[in-house]
């Protein structure tokens, strides 16, 4: 399913001179130990992540493992972080959304400069900053050292693999380390970049950023957590947000709240909101389930709203019984809220409800972060020596045939199955840094626009 060409893949890598290849001339006692280190995990990589891995198609695996030899030959040559990327794109060959390299961990591993990049619908933009680059925020990156932001893009999407917009989403880790991209041979330098970026105005600012060094104590936060405002505990002051909490969407307020619900009086409904598909700490996710099915019993509010869009998964059978009950407990018109961040056990959720009343069930905002047929239920793998982070994939999801005669499914969609045509959105309603800016949530918008009808006033008219 891969739409792009693979042979970018490594040739960055593993074509250049030594004398790029090295940081600094290490001692040959040292040297030795390292490459012993990086043949242990690479010999580890192959048997406890891909030989179990269903992932690949077998044009796929055989370049990964040819690559993979390939790397063994020439790791002596390499620095930690470009054999790291190396690993990494071997991964990103299996074209799979579950199939990953973590880039968390490898954030904290090499340099950072002091942004933080979120993607839009239209481009990846500054959501928090350092007080020093404050200004910064709210503004559109458009090149760095001279460089498109889409040619980058491209090579940022290297790196795993899946959807563009699921491989998207952590792009920001790739752009924000001069030491990683210096790597791939984007940009000249390993400890600074010239970034570019354009404000709503249109005015550009070019800003040299150095890069903060490697620390392994970096917050420990996924890319989507940038869109809510609430300061982390470790920002301590010194880094800001584009909006205060109170000026959000409500749906990127209280980061830390995992289940939640309201009332919608403005379009007869009722919201829930579920971020995650399993327990957070003491709130068990079957007890808020049970608790919004008595409230649409005594309340019948007359339509829902089921905002899916920052679920990343979990598993997938605490939600399923809730969402087949669903279009029970509503008499109306059910609208299901996604985004490129709703993954994995959320797109079996939202497979579940759509199947269970497809003619009252509306798929609104943007496309879901996986297709429809998409490997899972694999295994974490941390290489012994390096730490990279691994997690493989080995059963296989299939939302269109709902695995019939297929035997490599995963046991709970094989005894439940989903048989779907489609799960993309059938109203678009994309985030806009437009709209999050000014604390609009064009989904809700569009919602309100479907229930009003063609021809029908807004409230304001």
């Amino acid at each position: 399913m891969t739409r792009w060409v693979r042979g970018l893949v490594m040739g960055a890598v593993l074509a250049g001179a030594p004398a790029l290849l090295r940081s600094a001339e290490t001692p040959p006692d040292t040297t030795a130990a390292r490459s012993a280190a990086r043949q242990a995990d690479l010999a580890q990589f192959k048997t406890e992540f891909l030989t179990p891995d269903r992932s690949y198609a077998p044009r796929a695996r055989g370049e990964a493992e040819a690559r993979l030899t390939a790397l063994a030959a020439r790791e002596s040559e390499m620095t930690d972080v470009q054999f790291e990327l190396a690993l990494t794109r071997i991964v990103g060959l299996a074209d799979n959304g579950h199939t990953v390299a973590f880039p968390g961990p490898r954030s904290r591993r090499y340099n950072r400069v002091e942004i933080r990049l979120v993607p839009f619908e239209d481009g990846f933009y500054v959501l928090r900053a350092t007080v020093a680059n404050a200004d910064l925020l709210g503004s559109r990156l458009v090149a760095i050292d001279g460089r498109p932001i889409d040619s980058i893009r491209r090579i940022a999407r290297t790196l795993a693999g899946g959807t563009f917009a699921w491989r998207d989403r952590n792009a920001g880790y790739f752009f924000e380390s001069p030491e990683q991209m210096n790597a791939l041979r984007v940009i000249e330098e390993s400890d600074a970049a010239t970034y570019r970026f354009a404000d709503a105005s249109g005015k550009v600012t070019e800003r040299r950023l150095v890069a903060e060094p490697a620390r392994h104590d970096r917050p420990r936060a996924n890319a989507d957590r940038w869109l809510y405002p609430e300061p982390l505990a470790e920002e301590a002051g010194a880094w800001r947000a584009l909006l205060t909490p109170e000026q959000a969407p409500l749906a990127f307020r209280e980061a830390d709240v995992p289940f939640r619900s309201r009332e919608a009086p403005e379009i007869a409904a009722f919201a829930i909101e579920l971020r995650q598909n399993n327990d957070a700490g003491d709130q068990p996710i079957a007890r808020f389930l049970a608790e919004m099915k008595r409230i649409l019993r005594e309340r019948k509010p007359r339509n829902l709203v089921l905002d899916m869009r920052m679920n990343g998964g979990g598993d997938l059978n605490t939600t399923r019984d809730f969402m087949q009950e669903l279009p029970g407990l509503v008499p109306g018109r059910i609208f299901v809220l996604t985004s490129p961040w709703t993954f994995s056990a959320a797109i079996s959720s939202v497979g579940y409800l759509k199947q269970a009343a497809p003619d009252r069930v509306t798929i609104v905002g943007e496309h879901v972060g996986d297709r429809m047929n998409f490997f899972a239920e694999g295994a974490l793998v941390t290489l012994t020596h390096s730490g990279i982070a691994l997690l493989n994939a080995t059963e296989r999801h299939d939302y269109l045939t709902g695995c019939r005669g297929m035997d490599d499914c995963h046991a709970s969609v094989v005894r439940h199955p989903i048989a779907v045509p489609s799960l993309a959105p059938e109203i678009d309603a994309p985030w806009t840094l437009e709209a999050y800016r000014a604390g609009r949530d064009p989904g809700m918008e569009a919602i309100a626009a479907a229930l009003r009808g063609p021809g029908t006033p807004s409230a304001g008219g």
